[in-house]
């Protein structure tokens, strides 16, 4: 049996496609092309930039091409900008990565809850450039706990297991569209392990 190949982490942005302004100023989370750029003309740009770089990884040999999370300016805060209880206005300076470093990060100010599906359209963008299975990226809700605040729940295990429930209905549209490859990235398994043991 042959080994499959895929992509990890985001590929590399064309050089169109607008920057965010949290790429200049920690503090903001916006569009830096707000004023610039209606909605469907990012989304145009978005779409051509995904079709791309999918192709890309296609016409290389990878087996497994990713989306390459061309529209997240933020992998975690792309996700959470469609759950509610997500308030990027909210900045807060927070701890971070078992007190590697301090951060100004955006949070959580209400119960978290999926809303109306995303995944669903990013995948069926990057889909239609190749015949060859998408992988869809989703960071996991320890890893989202540790890149974002929360002034809404009484501790980190309640507010994990909110965001996982909401991250889960996600994933489930996302294969009952069709997306056979999923990959739910949690890398504070390793830095907390403890924490994951115990919520489960």
């Amino acid at each position: 049996m042959a080994i499959l190949t895929t992509c990890i982490g985001a590929y590399p942005k064309p050089a169109y496609v607008p920057r965010m302004r949290w790429f200049h100023d920690v503090a903001q989370v916006g569009d830096a092309d707000a004023e610039a750029l209606s909605r469907s003309e990012r989304t145009a740009i978005f779409d051509r930039a995904t079709q791309e770089v999918v192709a890309e990884q296609a016409d290389i040999g990878i087996d497994i091409p990713t989306d390459g999370e061309i529209r997240r300016a933020n992998y975690i805060h792309y996700h959470c900008s469609h759950l509610d209880g997500f308030d990027p206005d909210t900045q807060i300076e927070t701890t971070m990565r078992n007190g590697a470093y301090v951060d100004i990060v955006p949070a959580f100010t209400g119960k978290v809850a999926p809303r109306e599906p995303f995944l669903i359209r990013d995948w069926e963008i990057a889909q239609a450039a190749t015949d060859k299975p998408v992988k869809i990226t989703v960071p996991g809700p320890l890893t989202i706990s540790d890149s974002t605040a929360n002034t809404f729940y009484r501790d980190r295990e309640s507010w994990c297991a909110d965001l996982a429930d909401a991250l889960n209905v996600e994933i489930r549209r996302l294969a009952d569209a069709g997306c056979s490859h999923i990959q739910v990235d949690e890398p504070l398994f390793a830095r907390l392990p403890g924490e994951a043991l115990a919520f489960g």
